[in-house]
């Protein structure tokens, strides 16, 4: 009986491994699908991927090999961190917080990501600190606000207290931040533009800062897997395996905001990207962190690669910004996951 037991186990593990391969395939597919279409669509038809051979050309290159170069690799490239990032980010807060509905935008973090940017556009005060450290420096504010109403640092988070200090503190920042609408014609129209959440325009420096958070992050973000598995079998289970659920509640939570805020300095707050992705990524791979990580990783890059391209094909309409797409996208899932019942619950 043992042993006939045994050989249904193993015959279950070797089936799931192969499945497991069978959707990492789908999505690495899906994301190089997704970057080239991107970079075969634009504004100028006569660029196409064909124009990535000039990417070393320097001065030499063609004028379409040069659009290539310096608009349309930058941007793409962007887009495929920037949901990379949002993607672990949006996980590692539902897995501190165990609720499903927890997300960079609906806990305010995007928000006060924002408000750091206003502040450093339109503030003379401001104007000497570098954009990405002011957001994330709002941004690790905002997180801390919003975990304080939910209860956290008293050992306990209530989820409606959670999701509705999420909107409230959000509500503040996202106030704050339309005071910029109110400046000068250049400023109103620039924080604006960037509020919707947009890659277009994205040059290669800040690419470069996305790639080093990226790297930086999602490896921390995976080195804090084993503590995140611990931390789901519940606070006295997680301290009595050795490990402190409140460490694991801030290095989680202060590693989502600096991805975040970083990403929001690049492109702006983009909603719904970090609720999508950590949901598709369950739903593929289990409740195992170790391997939830890099295929949220994944799976946001493929998102935003996709999101960004059909933001340059919308029909009527020569582009329309990425962050708009995604919410197209997002709204709905926020909606089916609120009906199913699959939303937030007691988190401790």
């Amino acid at each position: 009986m043992n042993g006939a037991r045994c050989v249904i186990q193993a015959g279950e593990k070797h089936t799931v491994r192969w499945d497991r391969v069978f959707w990492v395939l789908a999505g690495c597919a899906a994301l190089a699908g997704g970057t080239g279409l991107s970079l075969a669509t634009g504004g100028r038809s006569d660029v196409g991927l064909a124009d990535l051979s000039g990417l070393f050309r320097g001065a030499e290159a063609t004028l379409a090999e040069q659009t290539m170069r310096d608009i349309r690799v930058p941007r793409t490239l962007s887009a495929v961190l920037l949901g990379a990032n949002l993607g672990v980010a949006g996980l590692l807060l539902q897995a501190v917080t165990r609720n499903n509905l927890a997300s960079p935008g609906l806990l305010g973090i995007n928000q006060g990501a924002a408000l750091g940017i206003v502040l450093g556009v339109a503030a003379p005060g401001f104007a000497a600190v570098p954009l990405p450290l002011l957001a994330t420096f709002c941004a690790l504010t905002a997180a801390a606000l919003t975990f304080a109403i939910s209860g956290a640092f008293s050992g306990r988070i209530d989820a409606m207290r959670l999701i509705l200090g999420g909107i409230a503190v959000g509500a503040l920042g996202f106030a704050a931040v339309r005071l910029g609408y109110t400046l000068e014609d250049d400023v109103s129209r620039q924080i604006v533009r960037w509020t919707v959440g947009d890659v277009a325009g994205v040059r290669m420096d800040a690419v470069v800062r996305l790639a080093l958070v990226a790297v930086a992050g999602g490896g921390s973000a995976f080195a804090l897997a084993h503590r995140l598995n611990l931390m789901a079998l519940g606070q006295a289970a997680s301290h009595g395996l050795g490990a402190d659920p409140r460490r694991t509640l801030a290095a989680g939570t202060g590693l989502a905001a600096i991805l975040t805020g970083v990403s929001v300095s690049v492109a702006g707050p983009i909603a719904f990207a970090g609720l999508v992705v950590p949901h598709l990524a369950k739903s593929l791979a289990g409740p195992d962190y170790r391997r939830l990580v890099p295929l949220a990783a994944l799976l946001g890059a493929g998102l935003m690669a996709w999101a960004d391209a059909l933001s340059k094909l919308w029909p009527g309409m020569a582009e329309i910004p990425v962050g708009v797409v995604v919410a197209l996208i997002g709204a709905p899932w926020l909606l089916a996951a609120v009906l199913s019942g699959k939303g937030a619950g007691n988190a401790r």
